[in-house]
């Protein structure tokens, strides 16, 4: 396992934009933490590595944000207002998982 340390917000989304470049269709991304420790700065510097930073919200209301282009599709999920798996099935959750990239905020 690798340790990262951010320091900013600046060095958060250089390390997602690098990152980005090792996933591959399919692969998910879980970003677990408090309030304010850098998820949605995660998502943004991963989102610019595919040229969609500037297509980026919040999915708290919405629990799930689709986010395409020419090279991929990126579903950003934020299932912390979602009680238990079960809502997550629900909603059609399961459906979202194939051949895309997936965000997964928690916290």
């Amino acid at each position: 396992m690798n340790t990262f340390i951010s320091n900013s917000e600046k060095d958060t989304m250089k390390l997602a934009k690098k990152l980005a470049k090792y996933f591959s269709s399919g692969d998910i991304i879980i970003l677990s933490g408090n309030l304010g420790s850098g998820k949605t700065k995660f998502t943004e510097g991963f989102l610019s590595y595919f040229n969609l930073q500037n297509e980026i919200s919040s999915p708290t209301f919405t629990i799930v944000n689709e986010y395409k282009n020419s090279l991929c599709k990126i579903n950003h999920f934020d299932v912390y207002r979602l009680e238990d798996i079960d809502e997550f099935y629900a909603i059609g959750g399961e459906e979202y998982f194939s051949n895309r990239y997936y965000i997964n905020r928690m916290g």
